[in-house]
């Protein structure tokens, strides 16, 4: 073989590696090609569907508005008693502001695991004796300081001399654990 010859192989071959080089060149631009088509359209289909989302957010919130404005004007009330230690102090507050004689009082926080708004109460239970007048007043007064405490019992009887009365009273009050409570704000 002469240099020639020896020329010609060299140049095939270089033609050779360059065709292949060409080669995989053009198919790693056809993969980055068609991943670019891909990513458009999953953009395309994510944006389509943040409009989709973003309208029935619109019509979710349009639909709500009354329901959120009304518990928006209770949060302060809910949110009135924000641990057992101040609802205990509050009812104690309460009782010594009208001078009722308190017989027993017992006071329970318990917990709720069903994910509400409101995962625990305070409950108190009372039994105060005085004139009829001053327990009924102190009852009115209070559900007007603390509209969202419940009355979940309220047993009346006679009390120890003429005008009293034994009113044996359990109150819930709503705690929102610190402040916690889940926001109704949108």
């Amino acid at each position: 073989m002469n240099n020639k010859h020896l020329a010609c192989l060299v140049v095939g071959f270089l033609i050779i590696a360059m065709m292949q080089w060409t080669n995989v060149s053009h198919q790693k631009l056809k993969s980055a090609q068609d991943l670019e088509v891909m990513s458009r359209s999953a953009f395309d289909s994510a944006v389509i569907t943040r409009v989709a989302e973003q309208r029935k957010m619109v019509i979710l919130k349009n639909k709500t508005e009354s329901k959120r404005n009304y518990l928006n004007e209770w949060s302060p009330y809910i949110n009135q008693i924000k641990n057992a230690q101040v609802g205990e102090a509050l009812i104690n507050m309460k009782i010594k502001e009208a001078k009722i004689i308190t017989l027993s009082q017992v006071f329970d926080s318990f917990d709720r695991e069903d994910g509400s708004a409101i995962q625990s109460r305070l409950n108190a239970q009372l039994v105060l004796e005085d004139d009829y007048v001053k327990v009924f007043n102190w009852l009115a007064k209070f559900e007007a300081s603390v509209p969202a405490a419940r009355v979940s019992s309220c047993k009346l009887s006679k009390g120890q001399s003429g005008n009293d009365l034994r009113m044996d009273l359990s109150l819930d009050l709503p705690i929102t654990n610190d402040g916690k409570a889940k926001n109704t704000k949108a």
